[in-house]
């Protein structure tokens, strides 16, 4: 029979209240966005504030792939989060420089084609919104006089 000493016990962590109010903070986030999104398509497609210009077509497929691409962004980083504390990520070589654990795992995961997506479409979400941006503020300065 081994000792006690010897043997390991696997301990699950409980929930604390730091926790519990972030994962409350995400889905409240979570939710804000999704009824934003969904306000700003009815207010874009409302036909009787748009009778005299129409209902601008480029804008609600722009607010759709802004919002398809914070959705994927969002859903892949959870993804990477919640699969780099599982398993006991121990899976680093000795030799490696880098600590061994769920940092190191997501380091490496974000090197591999699948970790590649959150980046690419945090980077194409923010080309639209500055464009928008940019758009916008050349569209004012031609309000301007004398311009």
């Amino acid at each position: 029979m081994p000792e006690a000493s010897s043997a390991q016990f696997s301990t699950v962590p409980l929930p604390t209240p730091s926790s519990i109010h972030a994962h409350f903070d995400i889905r409240f986030i979570e939710g804000l966005l999704i009824s934003l999104f969904f306000r700003c398509m009815a207010a874009l497609l409302n036909f009787a504030h748009r009778r005299e210009e129409g209902i601008k077509w480029w804008l609600v497929f722009y607010t759709l792939a802004m919002f398809s691409f914070v959705t994927v962004y969002t859903g892949m980083n959870l993804y990477i989060q919640s699969i780099s504390f599982i398993d006991n990520r121990q899976d680093v070589p000795a030799y490696s420089p880098r600590a061994s654990g769920p940092l190191n795992y997501q380091h490496n995961f974000r090197q591999t084609s699948l970790g590649l997506i959150p980046n690419t479409m945090f980077n194409l979400n923010n080309w639209l919104a500055d464009g928008f941006l940019v758009g916008s503020l050349f569209d004012f300065a031609h309000t301007l006089p004398g311009v």
